[in-house]
């Protein structure tokens, strides 16, 4: 596609009118000084409703691990994650969400079958990894914007291999937000799913770009080796954004970009558009630890760096998704020449290593084109001597169905049955980029498609009795196409 600046002007004042920081119903049902006795309570009806797998592998260890849990966390300042952590079994039996709650599920579930169901790494002679879709929750306050609480750190806290997602609750009635779960869910939950990936992912980076081998004294780093280890400290929401790719396709980045740029003016009281030059700490934050995203504007080039490597992508499409990122680095960044960076980055074992300075963008660029293309291509000894392409990777067939989905969604015509949720996203942001005008027309048929999905998801579709006959029977029918790409995986 080309971006058009007009357009993307009009999608963005759209996302500035939804309060992205804002608070929403359900409220959270506890106080700041709950109770194991009080949280159990409140779970056990939402535990009920839990279909089994989820309810042997979250619930009841959630269930029997609150006091551990309750005496490792923090309050008042770790209130938000045990409202995570108990609201994905207790909102499960809040009518007044469910719709969207059920959407929300289904859209995790899709990400996530994409890179770990045994079905499709059968196929690609994956390693295998035992792993359950995350649970999800509308959180009360947008404060901190979407979230995920991985699988490795729910089984560390109270014994639980299945992760949370956590979205703000006023984003529930706005599914083109949930693009960004290809981050969280087709990201870092995926990857942590593989446990030794990420090590394996940061030491290649490292060496690709002429990091050091070993740190040593931080003050004796020269700035290329310097620069190394900054991707490193980058790399796990970096290669989120990589998989987010390979789920919903290049247009991850158009999403990215109006997405941001809308959280970057509610934050800084703005209506203009712009993506962050800068990656700092938060100023109440006594270890000064950096920010862990790479820089607004570098998550373009490394975009780029991926899109222009998509094997399974024709060479025009590559191109023109390229040509969109350039062209958003300009709308989003005019003028731009410099990134800064000010923090400590914190590389494991008790290493820190302080990074202040100015760089220049196009330097800059290029590193974070790099990183793409490195992960997008390079062949992991943990996946089993494979590149995560080789298990998926957005190719001609996703893009043809995400164009057609985006022509029924411009029509006005139903898209149930169009596509995989992924798919389903990535047509909606098209229309939308294309004719923003269509929010609330397209919202309503994406909504109609994610209810269908629910129904059909394999963890979540409710039985259905295998009827010997059928006493009733028409002829008067409205074909759809299957569901592609992973809805039986």
């Amino acid at each position: 596609m080309s971006v058009n600046s007009s357009n993307f002007q009009a999608l963005f004042q759209k996302l500035l009118t939804i309060k992205l920081f804002g608070s929403a119903p359900p409220p959270v049902p506890f106080g700041k000084k709950p109770t194991a006795a009080s949280l159990a309570k409140l779970i056990a009806p939402g535990a009920n409703a839990l279909p089994k797998v989820f309810q042997d592998n979250y619930s009841t260890p959630l269930q029997s691990g609150l006091p551990t849990l309750l005496t490792r966390l923090s309050f008042p300042g770790d209130l938000g994650v045990l409202e995570a952590l108990t609201g994905a079994v207790y909102q499960q039996t809040q009518k007044a969400n469910a719709p969207q709650l059920h959407r929300f599920l289904a859209v995790i579930s899709d990400l996530y079958r994409s890179f770990l169901s045994k079905k499709r790494r059968t196929a690609a002679d994956f390693p295998l990894v035992e792993a359950i879709p995350p649970l999800a929750i509308f959180q009360h306050s947008g404060a901190d914007g979407p979230y995920t609480i991985p699988s490795d750190d729910t089984e560390s806290l109270f014994g639980a291999p299945v992760g949370v997602v956590s979205l703000p609750a006023v984003y529930r009635d706005h599914p083109l937000l949930w693009t960004s779960l290809s981050h969280e869910t087709g990201g870092h939950d995926v990857i942590h799913a593989d446990s030794q990936l990420m090590p394996e992912m940061r030491a290649g980076v490292v060496a690709a770009l002429g990091g050091p081998s070993t740190i040593g004294d931080p003050s004796s780093l020269n700035q290329t080796q310097l620069i190394a280890l900054l991707w490193a400290y980058w790399l796990d929401e970096a290669a989120a954004d990589i998989y987010g790719i390979m789920n919903v396709g290049p247009v991850f980045g158009h999403n990215l970009a109006v997405f941001f740029a809308a959280l970057n003016a509610e934050a800084s009281h703005s209506k203009n558009i712009s993506l962050r030059t800068v990656s700092g700490f938060d100023p109440n934050d006594p270890e000064q630890s950096l920010d862990p995203h790479p820089t607004d504007l570098l998550r373009l080039s490394l975009a780029k760096g991926v899109i222009e490597n998509l094997n399974g992508l024709s060479s025009a499409s590559r191109s023109a998704y390229s040509a969109d990122m350039d062209a958003l680095i300009q709308i989003c960044a005019p003028g731009a020449t410099n990134i800064q960076v000010a923090g400590i980055m914190h590389l494991g074992a008790g290493t820190r290593v302080p990074i202040q300075g100015t760089f220049p963008l196009a330097d800059m660029q290029k590193t974070a084109y790099n990183v793409g293309k490195f992960v997008a291509t390079q062949s992991f000894q943990s996946l089993g001597n494979h590149s995560i392409q080789d298990i998926e990777t957005w190719d001609d067939k996703d893009e043809q169905t995400a164009q057609s989905i985006s022509a029924a969604l411009k029509s006005g015509n139903t898209i149930v049955g169009l596509g995989d949720d992924a798919q389903l996203l990535a047509g909606a942001n098209l229309a939308l980029l294309d004719q923003p005008s269509l929010y609330n027309n397209v919202t309503s048929l994406l909504n109609d498609a994610l209810d269908a999905s629910f129904a059909e998801d394999p963890y979540w579709a409710t039985p259905h009795a295998d009827k010997a006959y059928l006493r009733n029977v028409t002829l008067n029918f409205k074909p759809r196409s299957p569901l592609s790409r992973r809805a039986k995986a």
